[in-house]
């Protein structure tokens, strides 16, 4: 990954098969952290269907190839929340950081007071990127996943 060859941007209408690979190429601690029973990637591919306003999604591309995946739903609240994935060859090297920054950027343009997100229990080097992003372990959630708060 070099700063010149990755760029992060909004899903376009002819992404589905790089959405596809990306999921596809998951191993098997990101599906158990992320896509549990393929529900992360039912969720994504619902972009190239029409009627999908309620979700925002922002992919990391590196020369050709998806290597990261943000989104933000319940975009109409004063706190969206957020879901975030990084290609298991890519992860160490801060594309979590970048995507969390696209998305903190947007909600903070638009006047969000902040980001909501869940994260497995055993997810810690997930829990340890936001932590030193600025998120706030609040608790647990009702589904049994760590509950994170960042506001500003």
């Amino acid at each position: 990954m070099s700063m010149e060859t990755l760029h992060i941007r909004p899903f376009a209408p002819t992404d589905k098969k790089l959405v596809e690979d990306f999921f596809d190429a998951m191993g098997p601690e990101s599906r158990a952290f992320f896509n549990r029973l393929d529900g992360n990637r039912n969720l994504a591919l619902r972009a190239f269907e029409p009627g999908d306003t309620d979700v925002l999604r922002w992919l990391a591309e590196d020369e050709g190839r998806m290597v990261g995946y943000i989104f933000t739903w319940d975009i109409q609240s004063s706190i969206p929340w957020i879901g975030i994935a990084v290609a298991d060859d890519y992860k160490g090297r801060h594309l979590g950081h970048r995507l969390l920054e696209t998305v903190k950027q947007w909600a903070v343009g638009l006047g969000k007071g902040g980001l909501l997100l869940t994260t497995h229990q055993a997810n810690i080097r997930a829990q340890v990127l936001y932590e030193k992003f600025g998120f706030t372990r609040m608790g647990t959630h009702w589904g049994g996943e760590v509950l994170y708060l960042l506001h500003w």
